[in-house]
């Protein structure tokens, strides 16, 4: 059975745009950057967006049909950030919003 998963999260002190698409090319991803956004190839639906402009803070848009693809998809970015030891957090939620996932680097989930 496939659920929608979505992915939530926050980086803490979040890199240049130019600086993210070097460090997830340098991680082996497969990097389009646009105008406003870096999207992430070969990932089902992995994009940094609102980089540049007039834009307070980069988002993440990103998302999967199943949890397993979810969390390769989100582990691999999680592991490029923390290989540049950059402090974040990935929450993973199903159709049900409720959380089946918990990534990060330097942010313990709270209880």
């Amino acid at each position: 059975m496939n659920n929608h998963i979505r992915l939530y999260g926050q980086i803490d002190g979040w890199p240049s745009k130019d600086e993210m698409a070097c460090l997830m090319k340098s991680a082996g991803f497969s990097v389009y950057v646009g105008r406003y956004s870096i999207r992430l190839q070969d990932c089902e639906h992995f994009v940094f967006q609102d980089y540049g402009g007039d834009f307070d803070v980069p988002q993440f848009d990103a998302d999967a049909s199943s949890l397993e693809r979810m969390l390769a998809d989100s582990a691999r970015v999680s592991s490029a950030l923390a290989s540049a030891d950059i402090r974040h957090r990935f929450e993973l939620y199903d159709e049900r919003d409720e959380m089946v996932g918990y990534l990060h680097h330097r942010w313990p989930q709270e209880s």
